[in-house]
């Protein structure tokens, strides 16, 4: 039986439920070596669980591993690694575990898809010149100084096909997701010769601002391309963006098959459509929602959405035809909340996050809030749950970050730790909030899956003297470590 508690919490109003959460397994994956990367994580309709990440050696492989050995930059290079794959349990039980990499280095941009047949993408950005690729690989050689790289396994990790992707100069930040028999890998590039289709929305690289060499990492158009899952045919491509550095953060696809994108841009002529909410950017760098449809020949909504600060939209919930809910981070204090919000004043000493709903027939927030503590706050993931309720997850330094008194790890001592929330429908009631491990712990870019009944998934790189693991793949530095944890939010 659940007992009823009621706190009052300044700046976020929380009907705490007692929730029996717990965590039912936690891991170290492999170290680092000392470089942030990503871990990425998808999970099967059987409950196992593909994540990915970076290492640089004394990964625990697997007898039937596609690659053994590393084959990365030495330990002494600091920008060296190979990625790495493993499939886990439900029970977070090692099923398979392999190096993929070339001598040069494919720690960063990591990113995983997931198929209706099981079949498993991992993609990420690679230097290297002699990493494996298919007999019908779209491209079959590395192009410029970076280039994309895909590669899909089966469901029981038996390799399928890789290709490169990309033009003669940087191409990077690789985002995957699959949906309708087809692969949509997103990015940013700084290639003039980038492989677009003739009937693009944006046919052009935007270089109307070209950098020098002090500023040349500050400029780059997203490119979105839509691949045959066989990863030997382009179905579609673009450029989106304006003449300074643009990002994307997250997609997701209408109910209608149109594509939703949102992240950050600091170009001021960012394409954003005529009936757009905000028209022009408001700050140094704003967030953006953009809506294209499936052959990316065209944009059916485009806006700015940010304050007069800094702004970036992380992830997005389609919640019907009309209504995405959006979360991200902030420094803007003028930032567009609604005048019900939870918390209607921005608090954090260098950024809070934010939930937005945004109702696309009403062109307009009808909903939206801040929320955080008085240090550094990021939300990074939303997703609706069981009884139509949310949970929202992300990281903070701020001891004073509003949790319940039921929390599972009700304080931190130091770091940036995970925090979970779990709202009700209404968006304006917390029901349960925790942080999420060690007292002392840091954690960079989780990767977030939420599985039925109550299950979470976040893996992440974290430097941890006291994370709560149950269970070792690798013995960690003092570095950043590939971790994972499952949550059970309901104790079943």
């Amino acid at each position: 039986m659940k007992t009823l508690l009621i706190t009052s919490i300044i700046c976020l109003g929380i009907t705490s439920l007692i929730f029996a959460q717990k965590v039912d397994f936690s891991s170290y994956l492999a170290f680092s070596g000392g470089v942030h990367t990503s871990t990425p994580s998808v999970v099967d309709k059987h409950g196992n669980i593909f994540v990915a990440g970076g290492t640089r050696g004394g990964l625990k492989v697997t007898i039937d591993a596609f690659q053994k050995n590393y084959k990365g930059h030495t330990e002494n290079d600091m920008t060296g690694g190979d990625a790495f794959l493993m499939k886990l349990s439900p029970k977070g039980e090692l099923i398979y575990s392999t190096y993929i990499g070339g001598s040069g280095s494919e720690f960063y941009c990591l990113q995983m898809g997931l198929d209706d047949f099981g079949n498993v993408y991992v993609g990420f950005t690679t230097d290297s010149k002699d990493l494996p690729v298919s007999n019908n690989a779209y491209q079959k050689s590395i192009k410029g100084e970076n280039d994309h790289y895909i590669i899909k396994f089966s469901n029981d990790c038996k390799y399928i096909a890789s290709t490169y992707l990309g033009g003669t100069d940087g191409d990077h930040w690789t985002r995957l997701v699959t949906h309708n028999n087809t692969l949509y890998l997103f990015g940013k590039t700084k290639s003039v010769d980038f492989p677009i289709t003739s009937k693009a929305f944006q046919k052009e690289y935007d270089n109307s601002a070209p950098p020098d060499s002090a500023h040349r990492y500050e400029f780059g158009d997203i490119t979105i391309t839509a691949l045959s899952l066989n990863l030997d045919k382009i179905l579609y491509s673009t450029y989106l963006g304006g003449k300074s550095l643009d990002y994307i953060r997250s997609c997701s696809f209408g109910l209608d098959g149109k594509i939703i994108i949102t992240g950050q841009t600091y170009s001021d002529n960012f394409p954003t459509t005529t009936n757009a909410y905000q028209k022009s950017m408001a700050g140094k760098q704003d967030g953006f929602l953009t809506i294209l449809n499936q052959n990316l020949s065209k944009i059916d909504y485009s806006t700015y959405i940010g304050g007069d600060s800094t702004d970036l939209i992380n992830s997005i919930f389609v919640e019907d035809a009309n209504n995405i809910i959006l979360t991200g981070e902030t420094k803007s204090p003028d930032f567009p909340v609604t005048s019900d919000a939870i918390c209607g004043k921005y608090i954090g000493g260098n950024s809070d996050g934010f939930i937005m709903k945004f109702n696309l027939k009403s062109n307009k927030p009808v909903y939206a809030t801040f929320i955080g503590g008085s240090k550094t706050d990021w939300l990074k993931y939303i997703a609706k749950i069981d009884d139509e309720k949310y949970v929202l997850v992300g990281t903070s330094s701020s001891k004073d970050f509003p949790v319940t008194k039921d929390a599972l790890y009700p304080s931190i001592n130091g770091g940036m730790d995970l925090v979970i929330l779990i709202l009700d429908q209404t968006l304006k009631i917390t029901e349960y909030s925790t942080y999420g491990g060690g007292s002392k712990q840091r954690i960079m870019d989780p990767s977030v899956n939420y599985a039925k009944e109550g299950n979470l998934i976040i893996s992440s790189m974290c430097v941890s003297p006291d994370f709560p693991v149950t269970m070792k793949y690798a013995e960690p530095d003092s570095t950043w470590t590939n971790c994972i944890w499952k949550f059970d939010l309901n104790n079943k």
